[in-house]
């Protein structure tokens, strides 16, 4: 497997790591361990090799101590090529990571937000559920051309499509929602049924004023939940470690599951 020159082997330990690393893009070794369901300290134990291997880069400063903010990493530029030889992939398909050096403050964080909200939804899915990050989103076709940051597909074929806007202005929030029903309308999808949209937004607050915007919008429109689905909750309760709870925008009174029972 090359790594600085092909003169290493990775174990396939550490190639699930590199591809992980794809996958998410930026990781911290406790949310790394959470996702490979092994210990934390196997988990930095890989990482720091393939820090020295150059295969990735960590980024710690001493000042995040106080605040016990974590080390992250990413893939180097080689260890982009690395990955994607691992995978088989061509090159356009990793392409944007061979610049995670420069990836803004606000980008990292909204990615580690994003690993978060996959470790808290995977153990309240079916058995066997996929979900895709926005890396991997990028090789379908049939997603709006701002990708959601999540996507997830049921074994029985249920789907849904995860938008977090945390950390953005309601004007912001209100035009992601514009372009996904937008893109419902004009491009629709494959199977002709749209994955439920769900946003997670920062607060109570948020969810609970985007879902009146959103239940405005439905209805002026005449849509119904049988032609689109629009789900809201808060990163609060996404971050408890609880049944995620969903509010629905045309009965937002009502707690729903994210999915029917499979």
């Amino acid at each position: 497997m090359e790594a600085k020159g092909e003169s290493i082997k990775l174990t396939p330990q550490q190639q699930r790591v590199l591809k992980l690393l794809f996958k998410f893009r930026f990781v911290s070794a406790q949310s790394l361990a959470i996702v490979m369901s092994i210990r934390r300290a196997s988990v930095y134990e890989v990482l720091e090799y393939l820090v020295k291997q150059e295969l990735i880069t960590k980024v710690y400063k001493s000042e995040w101590r106080i605040d016990r903010r974590p080390a992250y990493y990413y893939l180097t530029k080689s260890g982009v090529t690395t990955v994607r030889k691992i995978m088989d992939v061509k090159e356009p398909v990793v392409h944007a990571l061979y610049k995670n050096e420069d990836a803004s403050e606000e980008f990292i964080q909204h990615s580690l937000v994003a690993l978060g909200c996959y470790n808290a939804l995977k153990p309240h899915l079916p058995e066997d559920s996929e979900i895709f990050t926005k890396a991997e989103i990028n090789r379908f076709r049939q997603f709006p051309k701002n990708r959601p940051d999540l996507y997830i597909r049921t074994p029985s074929g249920q789907e849904a499509i995860i938008i977090i806007l945390d950390d953005k202005p309601p004007y912001i929030i209100r035009k992601r929602l514009d372009e996904i029903i937008t893109h419902s309308e004009d491009e629709g999808w494959d199977n002709d049924t749209y994955p439920h949209i769900c946003f997670i937004l920062k607060d109570d607050y948020s969810k609970n004023s985007f879902l009146y915007g959103a239940h405005k919008k439905l209805e002026s429109m005449g849509m119904d939940e049988e032609e689109i689905r629009i789900l809201a909750t808060s990163l609060k309760l996404v971050k408890e470690d609880a049944q995620i709870v969903w509010s629905d925008a045309l009965n937002p009174h009502k707690p729903v599951s994210l999915f029917s029972i499979d």
